[in-house]
């Protein structure tokens, strides 16, 4: 062998152990940053727990709803703010949000008693709340057809039958 052919095949080596590390490289950047995203969203589930008596009076719409301190409110309100801003740098998906968080918005919007007064809806301070609230109606119905168009209701057996146990 010449010794131009021992460095051609070295430069090739080289240059192919660089792709195939480039190529390994950008596929371990994109599963750590699904890692982070996931990370990210059971760190929303965890936090949003915290707000389970709100939560529990929105399920009824409870005139309790009236005696929320503003720092409660403020807090309920402001994690769906949080959520906005994580759904406008992609760091969260919007489909998963909404199916996760989307109808507590809903409720608590639409609820009589927890806003004490209808301009707090109004008021700039809940921009991005009013936002997200909007952004969701606005995808409600491309959701509920998704959901119609793949909801295979079928009884059990049949079910049982497709898969491989």
């Amino acid at each position: 062998m010449s010794a131009r052919f021992i460095v051609d095949l070295i430069q090739n080596l080289g240059i192919a152990a660089t792709a195939v590390g480039l190529v390994m490289g950008y596929f371990e950047y994109l599963r750590q940053g699904r890692q982070r995203r996931a990370e990210k969203y059971f760190e929303l589930v965890r936090d949003f727990a915290k707000f389970d008596a709100i939560l529990d009076l929105l399920r009824t719409d409870s005139p309790a709803l009236k005696k929320l301190k503003p720092w409660q409110r403020e807090q309920f309100l402001g994690f769906y703010e949080d959520l906005a801003l994580l759904i406008n740098s992609n760091l969260i998906q919007e489909h998963m949000a909404f199916y996760t968080f989307g109808y507590w918005l809903d409720v608590a919007w639409n609820s009589k008693n927890f806003w004490e007064d209808q301009k707090n809806k109004e008021d700039s301070y809940w921009f991005l709340l009013r936002q997200l609230y909007f952004r969701m109606q606005g995808q409600r119905d491309r959701y509920k057809a998704f959901v119609e168009k793949h909801d295979r209701r079928e009884s059990y057996s049949q079910v049982k039958r497709t898969f491989r146990f």
